[in-house]
């Protein structure tokens, strides 16, 4: 049986669009880039601030995965439209954007809390594949394909003979 989302009510809405606002504020410990800034500007504008999601908020018509659901297929066309990034897959940047997202989207304050159940599922979506993660760390440690096999081979070799003793 399908699990039933919770519908946002006229307060959550408004909580969230003071919560968007402060990320474009700066406000926010939230670090990011211009393109997901201008991403996140647009959601805002178009989206949370019409009055055709509030009149929907209002009726009991959205639930917090639609909102969500908007933003990912807004990111989607703006990703799809970026340049390649040496190094970097467009489904990392999507997760990426997406894990922000989910962090504006629950507040600074829910930092320090453990997460739970809906977080944890909205976590399962930003599970990178191995080449995802070996893409990311070569470019997060600039560390070249030739070089990175070498540390590894190393490492393996290295693990082995710990494993005899």
């Amino acid at each position: 049986m399908a699990r039933r989302q919770q519908k946002l009510n006229k307060q959550q809405l408004q909580i969230l669009k003071e919560r968007f606002q402060l990320f474009l504020n700066g406000e926010t410990q939230i670090v990011a880039d211009e393109a997901f800034c201008n991403a996140v500007r647009s959601y805002y504008e178009v989206f949370l601030k019409s009055d055709r999601v509030a009149r929907m908020v209002h009726s009991g018509g959205c639930s917090a995965n639609d909102f969500r659901d908007v933003f990912k297929k807004n990111i989607e066309k703006r990703v799809r439209s970026l340049p390649e990034i040496d190094g970097l897959s467009k489904e990392t940047v999507l997760s990426s954007w997406l894990a922000k997202y989910d962090a504006i989207y629950r507040g600074e304050e829910d930092f320090c809390k453990q997460p739970n159940r809906m977080a944890l599922s909205a976590v399962s979506e930003l599970i990178l594949s191995k080449e995802q993660l070996y893409e990311m760390f070569q470019q997060i440690l600039g560390i070249k394909k030739l070089d990175h096999q070498l540390i590894y081979n190393a490492c393996q070799v290295s693990n082995w003979s710990l494993s005899v003793l």
